[in-house]
């Protein structure tokens, strides 16, 4: 799977990536019956068309059908769009973005233990801080 695309994804286009990356191959009926909400055939394949025009899925013809893969891989969507949140709404501090989830209580501090446990094994050095002071 290739590099990221530019471009970012609405809400309805990452519910269809998931399922592409949970399916690896599906035609647009089969991601539609996956999906919250029942949107309309016709919906799901102009998403599947907008996706492929931004470089996230590719489609092979299988008789009638569109069968879709992704093109890009989960983690590099993961790492891309959380580059960017970090970027735009924590001055480049991942630091800020742990202490909003501790302080909204969405990571308590026992889960931020355990993925600390869970990470120091293949810890790499920290990369420095890109916050407004080291600009």
């Amino acid at each position: 799977m290739g590099q990221v695309p530019t471009g970012s994804l609405t809400d309805r286009e990452a519910q269809i990536m998931d399922q592409l990356w949970k399916l690896g191959t599906a035609t647009a009926e089969l991601i539609r019956l996956q999906l919250p909400d029942s949107p309309h055939d016709s919906t799901v394949r102009t998403l599947l068309r907008i996706l492929e025009e931004k470089g996230f899925v590719s489609h092979e013809r299988d008789g009638r059908s569109f069968v879709y893969k992704p093109v890009v891989q989960r983690q590099n969507v993961q790492q891309r769009t959380l580059g960017n949140v970090i970027r735009q709404f924590f001055s480049g501090s991942p630091q800020d973005l742990v202490l909003r989830l501790l302080e909204d209580e969405q990571l308590s501090a026992a889960d931020l233990q355990e993925l600390m446990e869970r990470t120091s094994a293949t810890k790499t050095p920290a990369k420095p801080r890109r916050g407004p002071q080291n600009k």
